[in-house]
C-alpha cells in the first residue's frame, strides 16, 4: 500500500473524539453519526467546516483524504445559523426581500396606508398565533456516553428486559470494571433514560465485550452498532488484536447479530463462577 494511500492515524483524546497527528481534523461522535471537523477551513459565519455525518469511525477516518485535497464535502452538517432564509418576496434583480422590512418607495398608498397595511399584517399574526395549537418538546437526541455511577440501576433493568443473567452487575463491580477499563463502558441515552450498552475490557491480551443490550422501544435504530464501533476502536486504540463475546447458544438472534458484525463463531468456552470468601 502506497504511503498516500495509508488510513489516517486518529488519536483518541476521550470518549467519542479522535484527533489526527497535526491535531487539524478532529473526528467526534454526534446523534446521527461520526462528523469530521477542520479547525483549518471555515463556512460562510467563520465556524470550522464540519463534514458528515458518517455511519462508522472508519467512514469519517476515510473522508480526511479528501478533505486534505479540497475536494467539496458531502453532505456538510449545515448549523441552523447557516441556512438561508426562505425569501418572502423579490426585488426587480430576483434577489430574496425580507417581507418585515419597508420599501424605500411606498408609491401610491403613501405612508399612512402602508402604516395601516403593518397594523394589520401584525393584527392577523397575532390572532393565528393564539389559534395555533402548543407544539410538543422536542424529543431529546440520543447521546453515546460513558457510563456514569448512577446508571446501575438503569442498566440493570434493561440487562433484565434483555435476558441477561450474570455476575458482575452491582455498582461496586460496575465501578471496578469502569477503573480498569476507562472509555469502554459505554451506554446510549436519551435525555436522562439509558437505551442501550455496551461494555468492553481489556486484560493484555485479548478483548471482551459484554452486555451489548437496547431497550425494545429503540431497536433497530443502530444504536448497537454505534455502541459497538466506539469500543472496538477503544480497544484497537489500546493495541487489542482480538476481541471475544460471549452469546448463549439459545439466543439465536443474537449469534446472527454478531455473525453479520463478522465476528466468527466458536464453541469451546467453559466458566465457572467463583464464591467470593
Amino acid at each position: 500500500m502506497a504511503e498516500d494511500d495509508a488510513p489516517e492515524k486518529l488519536k483518541r483524546e476521550k470518549a467519542g473524539t479522535y484527533r489526527t497527528s497535526d491535531g487539524r481534523f478532529a473526528v467526534e461522535q454526534s446523534s446521527s453519526g461520526w462528523v469530521l471537523v477542520d479547525d483549518e477551513q471555515t463556512n460562510e459565519l467563520g465556524l470550522p467546516l464540519t463534514r458528515g455525518p458518517f455511519a462508522t469511525l472508519d467512514e469519517a477516518r476515510d473522508a480526511i483524504a479528501a478533505a486534505r485535497s479540497g475536494t467539496a464535502p458531502r453532505g456538510e452538517v449545515v448549523s441552523i445559523a447557516d441556512r438561508p432564509r426562505k425569501a418572502t418576496g423579490t426585488t426587480d434583480a430576483g434577489k430574496p426581500r425580507d417581507r418585515r422590512s419597508r420599501p424605500r418607495d411606498i408609491g401610491e398608498a403613501g405612508a399612512e396606508g402602508h402604516e395601516a397595511a403593518e397594523g394589520q399584517s401584525r393584527s392577523r399574526a397575532a390572532t393565528s398565533k393564539t389559534k395555533a395549537r402548543p407544539q410538543r418538546p422536542p424529543k431529546p437526541a440520543v447521546v453515546i456516553r460513558e457510563l456514569r455511577a448512577a446508571d446501575g440501576e438503569q442498566l440493570r433493568r434493561l440487562w433484565a428486559e434483555c435476558g441477561f443473567r450474570s455476575l458482575g452487575d452491582d455498582d461496586l463491580s460496575l465501578a471496578r470494571m469502569a477503573r480498569r477499563n476507562p472509555g469502554l463502558l459505554l451506554v446510549a441515552s436519551e435525555g436522562t433514560r439509558v437505551v442501550a450498552s455496551a461494555l468492553g475490557a481489556w486484560d493484555g491480551r485479548r478483548g471482551w465485550i459484554y452486555h451489548v443490550a437496547t431497550a425494545t422501544s429503540h431497536r433497530r435504530q443502530g444504536l448497537a452498532a454505534r455502541l459497538l464501533d466506539q469500543v472496538e476502536a477503544g480497544l484497537r486504540d489500546l493495541g487489542c488484536p482480538k476481541v471475544s463475546v460471549l452469546v448463549r447458544e439459545a439466543n439465536e438472534d443474537g449469534r446472527d447479530f454478531w455473525r453479520h458484525r463478522g465476528y466468527d463463531e466458536a464453541s469451546r468456552q467453559f466458566a465457572r463462577e467463583l464464591q467470593q470468601s
